[in-house]
């Protein structure tokens, strides 16, 4: 083993079966090229003995003939270099052989379909086409005429390995590619006679870069990295990595940055009985158990707003690697978020329909038609039976009337004894029918809502809410929000912006005078806070806005961004989200939290009759005194009309 000042170290150390072999052919690669190199000296040594010899000739001779001219056609020398020629040639041949194994290899394995070879070096690549059939782009240089990644990524298929025929470590074609080729696998063939190492120094900044997916090919034996506890190269082989590829398993205590603030029900931070420090929320607690599934370090890193935007900045900047929150996927691609499992979407939630005033009970059994009809008919019957006493006694008599006829539709006593004849009796049936079919409804649903509680209409659309004029309050955050996902417009007409202290305030206390947007989870956990009222203060309507994909925001070249993807994903399939998020509701709920408490329990019970329960009887007695009075104002009228109209007469 070989450390640097960096302490990457270099290991080539425990083979397995195949570095055991592996070794044994360069063995005997490197007798091979002893015992070339001898004959090669050899062959040098023969014909500088030669010319040395024939040069003397000529000395003594006075001839002058050059050196080239005195090597005889068939010397040592020639011979030689012949052989030489012939064995770098085998050599590369061999190398090519044992390159296109790997490659053929790699692909049918994982199931590459495009290789992309990056070939700076203009090398022969002749011993390419053995290869199995698979589509080849040959790259030679990275000018912006020639290479554009953003452009290749929308015609290339996801399963793309690059082959990269390199001297010296290629940092520039990682920095070039940026992140639309991290899903892709790298062969880095590599051409120098040490693995130096600056090879180290190189799967490191890739490493950093985001790239893990490496694999090292230097004389016919296969590198791949191990980065924990140490940075190191070890030989393997293509079964080896095809098993292991991307996949890191043990971090050895890597500390793992999770940007912590208060977030409920996504992530809170409080102090329990005890004045302890505590992280919870469901995304932090599902965090917190993939940090201890990797045998990592958790690092809270503390930012400085409650706001998801302080969040995303602390990403940007690389202060830490993930945050345990949902966030949506940004056009700016600043962060990383993980793959999408669920559609995610918003609601409005607001007031709940609000008890009907006691003074309300009398006119809320029929619907404002019923009684426009019911009046209509009251004053019709009435002046019928006026203008027939009229007629057979030539007196009007309103008020009698008008007492028989409100009798009657309550189903209480009337006899009609101010009129004579058959009308007395057609118009008795009239009113007896009428009177007890509307009784009969009336009462008995008065008494239904007197034993039972009714409300107001309910708020079950946007049109209805503006009707209503209640405000809508949003953040700053929740604003930017609405304009990329585009609330109704609609909305805008009662929305509101405020701080996001001040929405907190009115929010958290469940206050019934103002509408409020929430996304799934938050409205969940006010409908969990609300399971024990009878009659919850804040509903949401049923009508889903703003639909997107959100998940865990990342910093965009984390090495472990693809694997959280996947746990977050078998998360969801196992349960145990829905355990978490389940834990969070109560924690939130019950604990110091800070955010939401369950409201106070409300039981169906016999309670005492108040004042408001008065206010009905009141306004009946009120009402029949008031049509006592006009009753008796009419009749007035018209005695007096009467006897001034015989007066003159």
């Amino acid at each position: 083993m070989r450390c640097g000042p960096l302490g990457i170290c270099l290991c080539a150390t425990d083979h397995d079966h195949d570095q055991d072999r592996d070794r044994s052919v360069q063995q005997k690669c490197h007798n091979e090229d002893l015992t070339e190199m001898r004959r090669v000296v050899r062959g040098i040594q023969i014909a500088r003995s030669s010319i040395r010899a024939l040069w003397t000739v000529s000395s003594d001779s006075k001839f002058e003939l050059s050196p080239v001219e005195l090597l005889p056609p068939q010397s040592g020398l020639s011979v030689i270099t012949h052989e030489c020629s012939l064995r770098k040639s085998r050599k590369n041949r061999c190398n090519g052989a044992e390159l296109i194994e790997v490659l053929d290899e790699l692909n049918a394995r994982l199931g590459f379909t495009t290789n992309i070879v990056y070939n700076p070096g203009l090398n022969e690549l002749e011993y390419l086409r053995k290869m199995q059939p698979v589509s080849r782009l040959i790259v030679s240089s990275l000018n912006e005429s020639h290479f554009r990644p953003s452009d290749m990524i929308h015609v290339i298929d996801e399963k793309v390995l690059f082959v990269l025929i390199v001297k010296d470590p290629p940092l520039n074609l990682f920095q070039k590619l940026k992140l639309h080729f991290e899903y892709s696998d790298f062969l880095l063939v590599i051409e120098q006679e040490v693995l130096g190492k600056i090879w180290l120094r190189f799967v490191h900044d890739a490493w950093q870069l985001g790239y893990i997916k490496l694999l090292l090919w230097h004389a016919s034996i296969v590198y791949e990295k191990q980065l924990f506890p140490e940075l190191r190269l070890r030989p393997s082989s293509v079964q080896r990595y095809a098993a292991t590829r991307g996949g890191i398993k043990d971090l050895h205590g890597h500390e793992i940055r999770v940007a912590v603030y208060h977030n409920p029900p996504r992530c809170t931070q409080y102090r329990d009985k005890y004045g302890n420090e505590v992280t919870g929320g469901f995304y932090m607690r599902f965090i917190e158990s993939y940090v201890r599934s990797k045998n990592a370090t958790f690092v809270a890193v503390q930012t400085t707003s409650y706001s998801a935007g302080h969040c995303k900045r602390a990403l940007v900047a690389g202060r830490v690697d993930v945050c345990a929150d949902s966030l949506a996927q940004e056009a700016t691609n600043a962060f990383a978020v993980t793959r999408p499992l669920k559609l995610a979407f918003a609601n409005i939630l607001v007031p709940n329909a609000k008890p009907l005033g006691s003074y309300r009970y009398l006119a809320a059994p029929f619907l404002p038609t019923v009684w426009i009809c019911l009046v209509v008919y009251i004053g019709f019957i009435v002046c019928f039976m006026s203008c027939i006493h009229w007629q057979q006694q030539r007196r009007w008599l309103f008020s009698k009337f008008l007492l028989e006829a409100i009798s009657s539709l309550l189903f209480a006593g009337f006899s009609l004894k101010d009129l004579r004849g058959k009308e007395r009796y057609i118009l008795f049936v009239v009113l007896f029918l009428a009177g007890f079919i509307f009784s009969t409804f009336y009462l008995g649903y008065l008494k239904s809502l007197l034993t039972t509680e009714v409300f107001e209409e309910q708020i079950n659309s946007f049109e209805q809410l503006v009707a209503a004029n209640i405000s809508l309050l949003i953040d700053e955050y929740d604003r930017n929000l609405t304009k990329r996902y585009h609330m109704p417009d609609i909305l805008w007409q009662v929305a509101k912006v405020v701080p996001d202290k001040v929405l907190k305030e009115h929010r958290n206390a469940f206050d019934p005078n103002y509408a409020y947007m929430l996304f799934t989870d938050r409205m969940h956990l006010f409908d969990y806070a609300q399971q024990y009222l009878k009659h919850p203060h804040l509903r949401h309507i049923p009508i889903n806005i703003m639909f997107l994909f959100a998940g865990f925001p990342m910093r965009d070249t984390w090495f472990l961004k693809h694997d959280l993807s996947q746990a977050w994903s078998n998360g969801f399939s196992s349960g145990l989200i829905e355990k978490h998020t389940v834990d969070a509701f109560y924690e939130t709920t019950t604990a110091s939290v800070g955010f939401l408490k369950f409201l106070v329990t409300e039981y169906y019970e016999a309670q005492p009759l108040g004042l408001d329960y008065f206010v009905m009887p009141a306004m009946s007695l009120g009402l029949g005194y008031g049509l006592a009075l006009v009753a008796f104002v009419v009749e007035l009228t018209g005695w007096r009309t009467s006897s001034s109209s015989r007066d003159v007469d």
